[in-house]
Parts: C-alpha cells; sequence; structure tokens
C-alpha cells in the first residue's frame, strides 16, 4: 500500500540520515513573550496524511474525551506538518517543524478561538532532541554550536538562555573516538539532575545509535550546570532512536527513569547490527543505573530479535507493545501488524498480554501506548481494515475496548490531554 510504502521509506532513509544541526544564530531564535492562554484541560488528536509527501497532517482539540468516529479536521483544528508524533507539558505541544517545513523546536499553545496556534519556535537546521523540566527551564540539542553541548532554553519565552559544555565528561585516550555526541541520543530529567547521553561514533559516524562503546549518561546538576559525574551502562550500547520524535524514556509514577535500548546498534562499518531489546532503569533518589533490574523480550516470551518500542507507567505496571516475531527496519515484516500490547508488573515481572484489542503496526515516532487521565490508551492501526483507532484499557483484568475511530485527517499519530491550569 502506498501508505505503508511512504512509512518505510522515511525510517529507511533515517537510518542513513547524516543529522545537521542547529542555526547558530540568535537571530534564528523566535520567541513569542505572550503569556499561554488557559487549555482548560483540552484533549489534543494528531492525524497525519502519511501519503502526502509533506508529512501534513491535522492537530485538532476537543473539551470532551473524544469517543465513536471523530473527524479530525472538522471543528477545532489547525493544519500541521507532522514530523512524526509529538511532545507535551503541561498547557503546551512541542513539535519539530513548522507548516512551511522549518525544523526545530516549536511550541504550540490554545488560542482564544479554543485552538491550537504557533507561539513560540527555535529554528534548527534539523530536528533538535529536547527535554523540558518545568516553565522555564529546558535543553536541547545543536551540532553547530558545538558537538560537546547542550542548550539551555526558556520553554515560557522559547528564548536561548546559555549552554551547557560536557568537554569535562567526555572521555580521552588512544583507542577512544574523539567524534563525541552529547544529547543527541538521549535528553532526560528527574529530580533537578540532567542525564545527557555521551556517543562515542565512528569516525564518520553522526551519533544516531552508532555508540562504539557502552552507553554512557553524564549526570549534570541544573541548578548549578556542573557536571556531577558519568554513568555506564554495563550492557546497552545506545538508547532510543535519536532521529525520532519518541524520546524512548518515561518518567515513571514510582519516580524512576525508564529507558528502552532498541538493540539498533551500527558498528564501525556502519552496518545494523541486532542486538535484544530491553528496558532498564535509573530509580527514584538515585543517579546510578539500577544492575539488578532489566526487563527484555525473553521476560515478555518473545523471540530473541523482538522489537520494543512505546511504553508507558500506570500504578506500579509497564504498558508496552512490541512485536511477536523478531524483526528489525530491514525486515519485510517491520511494517506488518505483529505488535502486540502487553501489562507488566514492574516488581515481580508478571506478564499479561492485553485481551481484546487487535494487532497493531509500528508506531513510528508517535508510539503506540499513551496515558491520559489516569487511563491507558493504545494506538490500533490496521490499513487493510480501515482501523484508525485507539483502545481504553481496563487495567483491572488487562483487556481493552474502542475508545474512538478517526474516520478524516489522516492517520492517528498521538492522544494527550492538556493539563488544567
Amino acid at each position: 500500500m502506498k501508505r505503508q510504502n511512504f512509512k518505510s521509506s522515511i525510517i529507511i532513509g533515517a537510518l542513513a540520515l547524516l543529522l545537521s544541526s542547529c542555526s547558530s544564530s540568535d537571530d534564528s531564535t523566535v520567541g513569542s513573550q505572550n503569556p499561554v492562554e488557559d487549555s482548560k484541560g483540552k484533549y489534543v488528536v494528531l492525524t497525519a496524511e502519511w501519503q502526502v509527501n509533506d508529512g501534513s497532517g491535522y492537530y485538532a482539540t476537543y473539551d470532551e474525551m473524544p469517543t465513536g468516529e471523530v473527524d479530525n479536521i472538522g471543528g477545532y483544528s489547525i493544519q500541521a506538518r507532522n514530523y512524526g508524533g509529538f511532545r507535551h507539558y503541561k498547557d503546551w505541544v512541542f513539535s519539530r517543524a513548522n507548516l512551511a517545513g522549518e525544523t526545530g523546536i516549536l511550541r504550540y499553545s490554545i488560542g482564544a478561538n479554543g485552538k491550537l496556534k504557533e507561539s513560540g519556535f527555535i529554528k534548527c537546521g534539523t530536528s533538535a532532541q529536547h527535554v523540558i523540566v518545568d516553565e522555564t527551564t529546558g535543553f536541547y540539542f545543536d551540532g553547530e554550536r558545538g558537538n560537546n553541548k547542550v542548550q539551555k532554553f526558556n520553554p515560557s519565552t522559547m528564548q536561548r538562555i546559555g549552554e551547557l559544555d560536557l568537554t569535562s565528561a567526555i572521555e580521552k585516550g588512544e583507542g577512544i573516538s574523539k567524534n563525541v555526541f552529547t544529547g543527541i541520543q538521549t535528553l532526560a530529567s528527574k529530580e533537578g539532575k540532567l542525564f545527557v547521553s555521551i556517543t562515542y561514533s565512528p569516525e564518520k559516524g553522526n551519533g544516531n545509535i552508532d555508540n562504539t562503546g557502552q552507553y554512557t549518561l553524564a549526570v549534570v546538576d541544573i541548578a548549578s550546570g556542573q557536571v556531577e559525574k558519568t554513568i555506564t551502562h554495563h550492557k546497552a550500547r545506545n538508547h532510543g532512536y535519536s532521529v525520532s520524535e519518541y524520546p524512548a524514556w518515561t518518567l515513571g509514577d514510582d519516580g524512576a527513569l525508564y529507558f528502552m535500548t532498541l538493540g539498533w546498534d551500527f558498528n564501525e562499518k556502519r552496518e545494523l547490527v541486532q542486538q535484544n531489546a530491553f528496558i532498564f532503569r535509573i530509580k527514584a533518589g538515585e543517579t546510578e543505573f539500577d544492575k539488578k533490574w532489566e526487563l527484555n523480550t525473553r521476560d515478555l516470551g518473545l523471540p530473541d530479535g523482538a522489537s520494543l518500542w512505546s511504553f508507558r507507567t500506570l500504578n506500579g505496571k509497564l504498558y508496552i507493545d512490541a512485536s511477536i516475531e523478531k524483526t528489525s527496519p530491514m525486515s519485510t515484516n517491520f511494517y506488518n501488524n505483529i505488535y502486540a500490547f502487553y501489562a507488566v508488573d514492574i516488581a515481580s515481572k508478571q506478564v499479561e498480554r492485553i485481551k481484546g484489542v487487535p494487532n497493531t503496526v509500528f508506531g513510528l515516532s508517535t508510539g503506540n501506548v499513551e496515558i491520559v487521565d489516569n487511563q491507558v490508551f493504545l494506538r490500533v492501526i490496521n490499513r487493510e481494515e480501515g482501523l484508525n483507532a485507539y483502545y481504553k484499557v481496563d487495567t483491572s483484568d488487562f483487556s481493552a475496548i474502542p475508545a474512538f475511530n478517526v474516520i478524516r485527517g489522516g492517520e492517528a499519530s498521538g492522544f494527550i490531554r492538556l493539563s488544567v491550569k
């Protein structure tokens, strides 16, 4: 199908992409000094018309939880450029490209007419890995300002306000790559600390899942901007997928940071070498990797080489979508409906496959799992059957029923609720 082929070209092309970097001119940062309007807790659905080459789509806001058949073009919708998903923080939505196709960090707010509107933009040469810490503190990667630096910005004004130099955290010596990127894979935060990936890429590498050593994070005290230490995972090599909007980490409701390694690791010849995917963590109150806890595909009863992708936490459970077959971006089955949903007790690792929900497709940068109003929603796409839906999970028995199906505006590509002020 045309949609599926277009998606395939996106991710295969991204695997070979040499990431360019953000503009080095301060004039490229355009911000809004206007206060953000009260969102009144609106729900937001993003849809994408993947068959359209510019990746256009629609953001629509809803006062009530969407149900039944949803027209995402009618009502309170705006056209947007879908860069493969979005992130949000309280009353703001963040995307990686504006409608004109310029890439960077784009902020949306709720306007007086109830629709989302662009309310700030930091222009970059390509999509920027970023994290929002609070209303006035955020960080992003900008290679033109230095591969070994992380930029600081104010999400309220959408202005760059400084940078962190990570040079002191980089290991040097014989046989250690000098082609190092800080923050291009991972920017995450908890409890006043910023966790910044340090990727030792091959000579011609780009920092995207091509680490020549083990997965390493610099731990930075956010208040002082000082690097406190570096930590290295004993098993993982890379984290997430840096050209993806989906961050592949989540701050759990237990206060722990959960990370996912996809097992899509490039070797020094730029060849994709698949390893088993797994989830690992840094517990609440700690700044070291938890050596006693890991959740892998075997724990889910899946074959070696199966893919993990989306995951969220709620009430002591991890909700995950994973392929029931061995696969990778280079496999012919990668975009098939082979992704099932699981609930896993974090403490005991007891696994429940969620019932009543069909298998779905690979989640791309959107991801297939969301937590909205303390409920679990699962993105279920079956292009041949016309299924373009979110299902809601009954967490008492791990069953799911349809919540709503999108009938216009493109493929469901994200569902959130903005917070009430």
